[in-house]
C-alpha cells in the first residue's frame, strides 16, 4: 500500500511538470522575511539551576520568493528561507544544509520548498512542513491565539524543564514527525469551505540533494492527513478540523509511532475563542515503552482593538504511563501578550508567561529536582519585510 502510495506521488508530480505549457514571461523573483528584536527577563525557581537573568535574542529569516504562472493558469511558486542569527557550534559544519531541517544548531537554510497550484489543488515538493502539518497548526488554540512570542519556539528557550519531567519535544507540539525534511505533499481545492491535506516523506533525516546519508534507526514512510472546515454562520467564523500522523520506526521490534490533533476557533466581532486537544501516541519495543503517551490540552482567547491586539492562552500537557517515573508528568504554561502596530510591517509586542512543571513520581529519586515554576517577560520590535 505504501509503495503504491509513494509511486502515485511521484507519477502526478512528474505528469503536471512535463505536461505544463510555456509561460508568455520569465519567473519572478522576491524578497521577504522578518527581524524580530527582544529582551526578556525570566525569574525560575533555582532549584532547576537558573537564577534570575535577562536575555537579548532575536529571530530573522530572510525569504527568497520565485514565482511564474503559466499560460493555463498553473502556478509555480518557491520559497528558500535563510535563517539569521545562525552558529556554527558542531563539529561539522553542512555549509548551509544540515539534515534535521528546522532543528539543527547549525542550519543556515531553515525551509526550500516548491509549489505548484491550479484549479486541481497544490502540491508542495521540497525540504518543508508537509501540507497536513501546515493545515492543522493554526487550528491548535495557542497558536490562532498567539500575537506575542510563540510557546512553541521560545517556551524552552526561557525556561528549563526538569529531566525527570516527560514531555513532547516542544510545549504547543504541532503534528510533525518529518523535522523539514524532503517530502511531497497535496492539499485538495475548497469545497465549500471543505479541504483535504496529505503528505509523505521518506525519513525525519532526508536531505536536500538525494536519500539520507547514513543508515540510522530513525523513523521512515512519513504519512499524514488533515482535513478542516472553515465556514461561516451569519456574523460568526469559525475553523474546524483535525490531522493524524504516523511513522515507521527503525528499530528492531519498535511500535509505530503516532500523534493527532483536533481542534477549532470562533470568531465574533473583535473576538476569537480557540481550543484544541493533541495526543503524542505510546510507542513500545517489545514491552518497553519507547516513547510516554502525552496529551495536550491548548485553550485561548484573542482580541483585535484598533492598532492593538491582546490573547490570553493556556496549554497543559500530562503523559499518561504504566511506568510510574514517567505517568503524570505535567508541563503548564499561562501566557498574556500584546501586540501593537507601529507603521506599515511595523510592530512592538509584549508576552508575560507562567510556567510550571512537574514530577508525577510519587516516590523520587533523592535529590533529583523534579519540579520548576517561574515568570518571563519578553518586549520585542519586528519589521516585516
Amino acid at each position: 500500500m505504501n509503495n503504491t502510495l509513494k509511486l502515485a506521488a511521484v507519477s502526478s508530480a512528474a505528469l503536471m511538470l512535463a505536461a505544463a505549457p510555456a509561460m508568455a514571461e520569465g519567473p519572478t523573483l522576491k524578497l521577504g522575511g522578518f527581524y524580530d528584536q527582544k529582551i526578556s527577563i525570566q525569574d525560575q525557581d533555582s532549584s532547576a539551576a537558573v537564577q534570575s537573568d535577562v536575555d537579548v535574542r532575536n529571530d530573522v529569516e530572510i525569504y527568497f520568493l520565485g514565482g511564474a504562472q503559466l499560460d493555463n493558469g498553473i502556478k509555480i511558486a518557491t520559497r528558500v528561507e535563510l535563517e539569521g542569527g545562525t552558529n556554527d557550534v558542531t563539529t561539522t559544519s553542512d555549509a548551509g544544509n544540515r539534515v534535521n531541517g528546522g532543528q539543527a544548531t547549525y542550519d543556515q537554510i531553515d525551509e526550500a520548498f516548491m509549489t505548484i497550484s491550479g484549479s486541481f489543488g497544490s502540491v508542495k515538493l521540497g525540504m518543508s512542513d508537509t501540507a497536513a502539518k501546515s493545515m492543522t497548526t493554526g487550528l491548535q488554540a495557542t497558536w490562532a491565539s498567539n500575537v506575542g512570542e510563540n510557546i512553541t519556539f521560545n517556551g524552552g528557550k526561557l525556561f528549563v524543564r526538569p529531566a525527570t519531567v516527560t514531555a513532547r519535544s516542544t510545549p504547543a507540539a504541532q503534528m510533525d514527525l518529518n523535522s523539514d525534511g524532503e517530502q511531497i505533499s497535496y492539499t485538495t481545492p475548497s469545497f465549500g469551505g471543505f479541504q483535504v491535506s496529505v503528505g509523505y516523506a521518506q525519513n525525519a533525516l532526508e536531505t536536500f540533494d538525494g536519500l539520507t546519508t547514513a543508515a540510522q534507526a530513525v523513523d521512515g514512510d512519513i504519512m499524514d492527513i488533515a482535513a478542516r472546515y472553515t465556514g461561516k454562520i451569519g456574523d460568526v467564523g469559525f475553523k474546524l478540523g483535525g490531522g493524524y500522523g504516523t511513522a515507521n520506526e527503525q528499530a528492531v521490534g519498535m511500535d509505530d509511532s503516532f500523534q493527532w490533533v483536533f481542534g477549532g476557533s470562533v470568531r465574533i466581532a473583535a473576538f476569537q475563542l480557540a481550543a484544541s486537544y493533541s495526543r503524542q501516541g505510546e510507542t513500545k519495543t517489545g514491552a518497553a515503552i519507547t516513547i510516554t503517551e502525552v496529551d495536550t490540552l491548548e485553550l485561548g482567547v484573542r482580541a483585535w482593538m484598533g492598532p492593538n491586539e491582546f490573547s490570553l492562552s493556556y496549554l497543559r500537557s500530562e503523559s499518561d504511563s504504566s511506568v510510574a517515573a514517567n505517568n503524570g508528568d505535567t508541563e503548564s504554561y499561562i501566557v498574556a501578550a500584546m501586540r501593537r502596530t507601529l507603521g506599515k510591517g511595523v510592530s512592538w509586542h509584549n508576552t508575560l508567561y507562567y510556567y510550571d512543571a512537574e514530577d508525577g513520581n510519587p516516590s523520587p529519586t533523592a535529590g533529583q529536582v523534579t519540579s520548576n515554576d517561574g515568570f518571563a517577560f519578553t518586549t520585542g520590535l519586528q519589521l516585516r519585510f
